[in-house]
């Protein structure tokens, strides 16, 4: 199971651009903290989270102290990554408050990262994400599994469907076929791991009208079929349930 990691960083600059696997969600202490990225700067205030991507070559520096989570990569959905780094600045409110200093005093308790740190991460993720959100990019992840017309969509935006399709390829790196692909195969997996259905009735439940369609999009996105997906989602959760016994036998 992913675990996050922390620390603080105090550096005045970190002028060494470097890539990793994890994302970053910065939660600044004291005075400002700066990154780069992208061919951008920006600058993150204790007033505000930032959010660094994981595998994009990336520089950063911190007048003051700022708390930096290690984020693995699997635990930021695909489907969310292109307006995140677009968007990578959120503004904390008065109902963001608690939820950071819980963050922050969690951390304190236990900088060696537990689950209470990656459930809060989730939370926060959900704000954040939100926050950015497109009205048709939410009716698609509330709607995967009906019917959805590009028509359809683009009136949400108020964009002709030409328009629509170009103006959301570059907010979010495709056009909104591909993007609802991602969301049904995204729940496919969620569902294939976490019940004994069969595949034709996971694929009309993320709106396939047969098993064939389904399969074949399924493994070009995974590499794997679906009952291959499920066996080997099986086998890692069996290690991982393994290993941590032999873990706490060793303690």
């Amino acid at each position: 199971m992913a675990s996050i990691s922390s620390y603080t960083f105090t550096s005045p600059d970190n002028s060494r651009c470097h890539v990793h696997d994890h994302a970053h969600i910065i939660l600044v202490l004291s005075k400002t903290f700066y990154v780069k990225f992208c061919g951008k700067e920006y600058h993150v205030t204790p007033r505000q989270i930032g959010f660094i991507p994981p595998g994009v070559c990336h520089q950063y520096g911190c007048s003051g102290q700022a708390l930096t989570l290690n984020i693995p990569a699997e635990m930021i959905k695909s489907t969310d990554l292109m307006f995140l780094t677009d968007n990578c600045i959120l503004e904390i409110d008065e109902k963001l408050e608690p939820l950071v200093s819980l963050i922050k005093e969690e951390i304190r308790q236990n900088p060696e990262g537990n689950d209470s740190i990656r459930y809060l991460f989730y939370y926060l993720y959900d704000k954040f994400v939100e926050h950015h959100r497109l009205p048709s990019l939410k009716y698609m992840e509330e709607h995967y599994a009906d019917e959805l017309s590009i028509a359809e969509l683009a009136a949400m935006e108020n964009y002709n469907v030409s328009y629509y399709t170009d103006w959301f390829k570059k907010k979010i790196g495709c056009i909104p076929s591909e993007y609802l692909k991602m969301v049904r195969m995204e729940k496919a997996q969620e569902i294939l791991m976490t019940t004994r259905y069969r595949v034709i009735d996971v694929a009309m439940q993320v709106g396939y009208d047969n098993s064939s369609s389904f399969i074949r999009t399924f493994k070009s996105v995974t590499g794997l079929t679906p009952s291959q997906y499920r066996r080997q989602a099986s086998e890692e959760k069996k290690r991982a349930e393994k290993a941590k016994q032999q873990r706490e036998e060793n303690l």
